[in-house]
């Protein structure tokens, strides 16, 4: 007859606690402090995550607590989820992000609180919460891509695969920062498992497994713990391989993302994840990128960062897109404002005044003959400033992995070049939230006046380097996702911008938005 599970619990227990670090073994006494904070956080986010937690309760929650709904409504208005408006109300965000993203919020925000108790080792911690946390989005959205009925499920197991590692953190962080570079010494599994044994007694997985248990963790989280071994490199068959691929699959590639590893064993991780999945190489790459991104935005709302180059991260997921534009080999300097502002007799007629018809054939001549993005759209800022008249114009995209930051990509009509690309560079959450809101746009937004700008919309350098007075300023979007914006403009008040620049620009920007989606295979 099979043991009860509290009669499995006690015996788990009673055989490792004789072999186990002194230190650690007040985890099993109820004197210790670390039980009621560890416990009772692990069950507030199961509460969340339950099929009983709805968006009512969850907005009632939310709505609560002040520095929950700024977290909430932080990641609802970024553009890794894409909204096309501003979201000012908790229930909108809610309805909006979707149930499985606000109870990850929410759920993440408990163990973000439990950092408090931790007198010692602050930013260890705080890395360790956020890898967590970058694990459970790859695992969620891994499980939304094909379908798994349960995403929230996947997200929790990922999230309190590190509870083990916090407890022992919490009763002595030397032993935890021990642990924590084995994997730097030791490449096999089995190499790990046997110096863990000898750090602290039983092997990590074996010690967050009776934890769990004690805790009435969901028996599927417990069921990681009890069988380590690594996925098969194999489609995965059934609802358990499933789950355990998932999960433990994306805790070791965001390892090795953000601890650099070498190529073929990150290729190797990232290979079993796609062949697991049964997603094909494009669907999996767009979900890597969608996933890292999105995490970004989820532990900046927490406050978290996790200790890795953005270069590291980056490399491993780079695609075929306008972020790889050079600006120093497409940068044509011209006359800029550090020249003496001279009286203009009168303003000159642009090409696509004088000659519409010529003018318009041959730059969508152009953009037939661009190969790929970058070209496309060095044509669209090159006849901007050419052929549509403005004087300056700025291009900036977004970074791929990181949706938040606006880099700066090249300029056409001031010289030097390197002070605007600078200024146009920035966190648009932080720093250029005008821009943040230009993005949500569909259509370009003709600016009458610079000056009427709400204080701090604008990253002041920006506003030093440019001097803008009146511009055109338009997202660049492949189908409904933004990709970076365009800036044009004229250089002095004499001649600001106009409806009939707004009309010009029109023309090329309906072109150049069409050609974007053609290349990206959309049209």
């Amino acid at each position: 007859m099979p043991l009860p599970s509290t009669a499995m619990e006690s015996s788990l227990i009673d055989s490792i606690r004789p072999r186990l670090h002194q230190k650690l073994k007040p985890l099993f006494d109820e004197s210790s402090s670390c039980l009621p904070i560890l416990q009772s956080t692990c069950q507030q986010i199961l509460n969340h995550m339950s099929a009983q937690s709805n968006a009512v309760n969850l907005a009632q929650v939310i709505s609560r607590d002040h520095g929950l709904t700024c977290k909430v409504l932080q990641v609802a208005n970024s553009i890794a989820y894409s909204p096309q408006q501003t979201i000012v109300s908790v229930p909108h965000a809610v309805s909006w992000l979707g149930l499985d993203t606000v109870r990850s919020l929410v759920a993440a925000a408990h163990l973000v609180e439990q950092l408090q108790h931790w007198p010692v080792r602050q930013q260890e911690l705080r890395t360790l919460i956020a890898k967590s946390l970058v694990s459970a989005t790859y695992a969620g959205e891994l499980g939304t891509a094909i379908g798994y009925s349960q995403p929230g499920q996947l997200f929790t197991g990922a999230l309190l695969y590190s509870i083990g590692d916090l407890a022992i953190a919490y009763q002595d962080p030397d032993l935890f920062l021990a642990l924590q570079a084995l994997p730097k010494k030791y490449t096999r599994p089995s190499e790990c498992v046997i110096q863990e044994t000898h750090l602290i007694g039983v092997p990590r997985l074996i010690l967050a497994q009776a934890l769990a248990q004690m805790w009435k963790l969901p028996d599927d989280l417990i069921e990681l713990f009890r069988h380590a071994e690594e996925p098969p490199v194999a489609q995965w068959k059934s609802g358990v391989h499933t789950y355990r691929g998932i999960v433990v699959g994306s805790i070791q590639l965001v390892e090795l993302l953000t601890d650099p590893a070498p190529q073929t064993v990150l290729e190797k991780a990232k290979r079993a994840l796609q062949l697991g999945s049964g997603l094909s190489s494009g669907t999996f790459t767009d979900l890597m990128i969608r996933a890292m991104d999105r995490s970004r935005q989820l532990t900046r709302s927490m406050g978290l960062v996790i200790n890795a180059s953005d270069e590291t991260i980056s490399s491993t997921t780079t695609r075929d897109t306008p972020q790889s534009i050079s600006p120093s080999s497409l940068v044509t300097p011209t006359v800029g404002n550090e020249q003496p502002t001279l009286p203009r007799p009168a303003e000159p007629a642009a090409p696509i005044r004088t000659n519409p018809l010529e003018t318009l054939q041959a730059f969508q001549d152009s953009l037939q003959a661009a190969k790929d993005l970058n070209s496309l759209l060095l044509t669209f800022v090159q006849s901007l400033h050419r052929d549509a008249g403005f004087d300056r114009v700025g291009l900036a995209l977004l970074n791929q992995n990181d949706s938040d930051l606006l880099v700066g990509r090249l300029v056409h009509g001031v010289n030097p070049p390197a002070p605007y690309i600078r200024s146009l560079s920035g966190s648009l959450s932080r720093e250029h939230r005008f821009f943040l809101t230009v993005l949500k746009r569909v259509d370009p937004l003709l600016v009458p006046d610079f000056s009427e700008q709400m204080a701090g919309t604008l990253k002041q350098d920006f506003i030093e380097t440019w001097k803008p007075t009146s511009a055109i300023v338009a997202p660049l979007r492949v189908s409904a996702k933004p990709i970076g914006l365009i800036y044009c403009d004229r250089t002095t008040s004499t001649f600001p911008i106009q409806s009939q620049d707004y009309q010009a620009f029109q023309l090329f920007f309906a072109q150049t938005t069409l050609g974007l989606n053609r290349l990206a295979g959309i049209l």
